[in-house]
């Protein structure tokens, strides 16, 4: 993890930056989910409407990645009752990288607070599936 804590500038250079960290530190692209257009365009929403610095940015996107990857296992779900989810301790290093993240950002409550929505619907959805960690 690299201190990239940079003050807001743009939200689509801050998504790039915000995927490279996540190929290096996960070791797979994040464009490969098929959500990934719903997840960038929620993150420039709040990056923009909170002008959150690039470590923000990067715990945000991360957040934002586990919660479509958690909507797609709820969709499965509902298709097939008896799809069964896997073992998630690698999924649940990603909402771990977003936390460091976020401490490592100046603007941590600001963080907080534009991703209380996301927060929210992690824990409702993860509750759903008797997810816990």
């Amino acid at each position: 993890m690299h201190d990239l804590d940079k003050p807001y500038t743009d939200s689509i250079q801050q998504w790039d930056i915000a995927c490279d960290c996540f190929k290096a530190e996960f070791k797979f692209d994040p464009n490969e989910i098929v959500t990934i257009d719903t997840i960038r365009e929620m993150f420039a929403e709040i990056v923009d409407g909170h002008a959150l610095s690039q470590n923000a940015s990067i715990s945000l996107m991360f957040a934002l990645y586990f919660l479509g990857y958690l909507t797609l296992l709820e969709i499965m779900k509902a298709k097939d009752e008896s799809f069964e989810i896997g073992n998630m301790n690698d999924f649940y290093l990603i909402l771990d990288r977003a936390d460091q993240w976020a401490h490592q950002s100046t603007d941590a409550p600001l963080l907080a607070e534009a991703a209380m929505p996301i927060i929210q619907a992690t824990q409702q959805i993860m509750q759903k599936l008797n997810l816990t960690r």
